[in-house]
């Protein structure tokens, strides 16, 4: 089941060889030695632990959806989305997660926008 939100979340970032992060094998062509990957988020006063990285892509934020921009003022319109592997503790299973970072809508916060368990 997958369920949408738009919750703000804490998103700490990290080297994944040394918080034992996957990366899915596609994926790590596109990586560089020295990117930073999503490894713990805080969402609903819980540490999620990274325990894997699906997918990483570049989405366009239509310009109408940022409020107050023109869409001729070079304003950012596009966001990263992060798909993760991630679990709440030992006892809890695992979720897939869409972290989403630099929302134009909403500054440079992170938001926690699906969770597919």
């Amino acid at each position: 089941m997958s369920r949408r939100y738009q919750h703000p979340v804490e998103v700490r970032l990290g080297d994944p060889v040394e918080h034992r992060v996957h990366l899915e094998p596609g994926w790590c062509r596109n990586v560089v030695p020295e990117t930073s990957v999503p490894t713990v988020f805080l969402w609903r006063g819980r540490v999620h632990v990274v325990r894997g990285v699906l997918a990483r892509w570049t989405q366009r934020v239509p310009w109408w959806r940022r409020e107050g921009t023109d869409p001729g003022d070079g304003a950012v319109l596009e966001h990263q989305v992060w798909r993760v592997e991630a679990s709440a503790g030992r006892a809890m299973g695992t979720g897939v997660y869409d972290l989403v970072h630099g929302d134009p809508a909403h500054g440079e916060q992170w938001l926690l926008e699906r969770v597919s368990d």
